[in-house]
């Protein structure tokens, strides 16, 4: 249609009808990228937008793991440090024997963190997403990707140089009698809160006295690096804790003291 008018308009040499034709041409075609860009903008950002609520999901998967550690450590450190005391006094009796095999449990899981940044990482190396970040929500995500992602590199060093370093100490420590029937009496166990340990097959047993036991240098060992990790991961969580929380309001996401996130948008 357009293209008739103008070579009608050229034929008759009716110049001001051909540029307002073509004026015409060139306003439909701006109009038209104009919004073929307004869509393709409004998709990328509702894409962002999911990404976006992926990463506090994830933040607060992160967040309930990291509150689970210390209750686990906070839990447990009395136990073993009540061992440890024990057996640096080389203290004999019921209560002292009961104490040590005691920390067996605790002891038996190495304290570690299992934390997730895929949503996070994405989150931050998809270049199409950085127009919908301003300067402060992109300098908090990578600083919570670099946190994160240390804290589990660290963690995991840290029980691999504990294991490889971890001596045999089945000479005085043997496995005991079943302490549960079966998987499914377990399964129930832990859907009850309780910490999940070798124990839970079969209870550790001191095959020497105390006094031997107190002497043995591979059991307090085993002790003492348990102790380390435990400190290490309680102050790291502790720390990750409050970044975590202070980022997530920053976001428009608080969370309350009962765990759950407000319904806020970002």
């Amino acid at each position: 249609m357009i293209l008739r008018r103008i070579t009608e308009h050229v034929k008759a040499q009716n110049w001001t009808a051909v540029a307002l034709d073509f004026l015409i041409v060139v306003v439909g075609v701006f109009i038209g990228v104009q919004i073929g860009n307004w869509n393709a903008s409004r998709q990328q950002h509702q894409i962002y937008e999911e990404a976006f609520d992926r990463t506090i999901v994830e933040l607060q998967t992160n967040l309930e793991s990291l509150e689970s550690t210390r209750e686990t450590v906070e839990t447990s450190l009395p136990l073993v440090q009540q061992a440890i005391e024990d057996l640096r006094a080389c203290r004999a009796g019921d209560e002292a024997h009961a104490n040590v095999q005691a920390a067996f449990a605790p002891t038996g899981v190495l304290v570690s963190f299992a934390l997730d940044t895929k949503a996070l990482d994405q989150l931050i190396n998809n270049d199409n997403f950085l127009p919908f970040q301003t300067p402060d929500t992109r300098k908090r995500l990578m600083a919570l990707s670099t946190r994160l992602n240390t804290l589990q590199q660290k963690s995991m060093s840290m029980n691999e140089r504990t294991a490889m370093t971890a001596k045999d100490v089945s000479h005085i420590v043997q496995p005991g009698p079943l302490v549960m029937e079966g998987p499914d009496q377990i399964v129930d166990a832990l859907r009850q809160g309780v910490i999940g340990s070798p124990e839970m097959v079969r209870k550790s047993t001191l095959m020497a006295p105390l006094a031997q036991v107190c002497e043995d240098e591979a059991l307090r060992n085993r002790f003492y690096a348990w102790e380390d990790e435990a400190y290490y991961h309680s102050v790291m969580a502790a720390l990750a804790i409050e970044r975590i929380r202070e980022n997530l309001e920053a976001f428009g996401r608080p969370v309350k003291a009962t765990g759950d996130v407000t319904e806020e948008t970002q």
